[in-house]
């Protein structure tokens, strides 16, 4: 017992004079605290501040693989005080480092950070040190992938992370990847919108974005759609707020069949302008009615008519999606339906001849049902609908004169006869007619 004692003491007196040898100024003497350090350790050998102090001083003598073991020896004997210590002695190597990083030592730097991470690996500031020494060695990729560390684990919106934030993106343009540098830029802006830096290297970022538009540009004339979209992916990471990169991928998707990324691309832009973006809502229209018309080809005509509905509610100033629709609808035998679409894209387009057609189509047809059940004066309304819309067809006037006759409405019938003759001098059929009603005037 008397032993152990005299060892403790011995140990104590060891140690406080080796903690005096390692302050510094004139008295210091490093060997000489590692020697009174060394003694106390023989005596007793389970104290970890005897150990956590010999580390330090190897580390002021750059035996720095001597300091990490006596570390580590001393995390071993306190584990209770494992997070505390283990700090304490990765702040110790790495502030060891940032000295050798001052003086430009970059491989004793790496070496300290890189022991103080592994002693510490929560402890997040040491990454950034070590990325700076990588940097200080030209190794970008080595210092991204540490900063990128810090940012995993460091709160949000932190000013320290504004400034990760800016080096990082400094180092993706350096390396020209720009994209991954306009990510940590805008990740830099909103945390505070008003930095210089960050707003300087956006608007750098933002004229690569634009000499990318004209790159796609290019690659459209040469008809070479794909090189474009590419292009344009990459001006959109560096500006997602210019609604063009967006529109302009919109229209090449659509043009290449790919309807779903169109939508995706136009409606992002909707959605940034508050759906105020008139160029967004007429080509969102146009890609559901080029859609909707590729259905109405494959006899889809239900689905077509959903797509259709999608078209105008993007763009109802368009005819030829009222005729589109009409179309649909006439198929699916929705003659009333049909007629209101053609209507309407008459009323927005009436010198349209095709839409012209459709009614006068529908009225004729129409007309003929009518008088098919004895309607005579409901198909006498619908020729002469028929007529207005396309007044230079021969047999709306021959419908509307028979039935004009059915109903004895001689008068009018005789009028259409003499039109029919008008336009078709070789109608066999009205020549007679006029015969009959005693009309060899014309």
């Amino acid at each position: 017992m008397n032993l152990e004692r005299i060892n403790h003491d011995g140990a104590k007196r060891h140690y406080t004079e080796a903690k005096r040898l390692l302050e510094p100024g004139p008295h210091q003497n490093l060997e000489l605290a590692i020697a009174e350090l060394s003694k106390a350790i023989f005596l007793i050998d389970t104290e970890p501040e005897y150990f956590e102090a010999r580390g330090e001083a190897y580390l002021l003598l750059r035996d720095y693989k001597t300091a990490v073991s006596n570390f580590r020896q001393a995390l071993k004997l306190d584990p209770d005080n494992a997070f505390e210590l283990s700090r304490k002695c990765s702040n110790l190597l790495s502030a060891q480092g940032l000295s050798r990083l001052k003086a430009r030592e970059f491989e004793d730097a790496l070496h300290l950070f890189s022991a103080a991470i592994q002693t510490d690996p929560s402890n997040i500031y040491v990454h950034v040190h070590r990325s700076l020494a990588y940097i200080g060695q030209g190794k970008i990729p080595e210092a991204l992938e540490g900063l990128q560390a810090y940012l995993d684990q460091e709160p949000e919106s932190t000013q320290s992370r504004l400034v990760i934030h800016i080096l990082v993106a400094r180092l993706h343009k350096q390396i020209k990847n720009p994209t991954k540098a306009a990510t940590h830029v805008q990740q830099a802006l909103k945390i505070q919108p008003s930095s210089e830096e960050a707003l300087k290297l956006y608007a750098q970022l933002k004229g690569r974005a634009g000499e990318l538009y004209t790159e796609a540009t290019d690659h459209l004339l040469k008809n070479e759609p794909n090189k474009a979209i590419d292009c344009l992916k990459h001006a959109i990471e560096l500006d997602p707020t210019d609604a063009r990169f967006l529109i302009r991928r919109g229209v090449i998707h659509r043009q290449l069949g790919s309807y779903n990324e169109a939508v995706l691309d136009l409606e992002k832009v909707l959605e940034m302008t508050n759906r105020n973006s008139a160029d967004a809502l007429r080509q969102l229209a146009i890609t559901y009615n080029q859609l909707a018309i590729e259905l109405y080809a494959a006899k889809d005509y239900a689905q077509a008519l959903t797509v259709y509905d999608l078209a105008l509610r993007h763009d109802d100033a368009s005819s030829s999606i009222w005729v589109n629709r009409g179309d649909c609808h006439r198929e699916m035998q929705e003659v009333g339906l049909a007629l209101q679409d053609y209507l309407k894209a008459h009323q927005l387009n009436p010198g349209d001849k095709e839409t012209r057609i459709r009614l006068s189509t529908l009225y004729d047809a129409r007309g003929l049902t009518y008088f098919d059940r004895g309607l005579l004066f409901e198909a006498e309304a619908e020729f002469s609908h028929a007529i207005k819309y396309l007044p230079q067809v021969p047999h709306y006037y021959m419908h509307r004169a028979t039935t004009c006759m059915e109903s004895s409405n001689h008068k009018q019938a005789l009028l259409d006869y003499k039109k029919v003759v008008e336009l078709d001098p070789g109608n066999e059929q009205a020549w007679a007619r006029l015969t009959m009603l005693g009309d060899t005037s014309t």
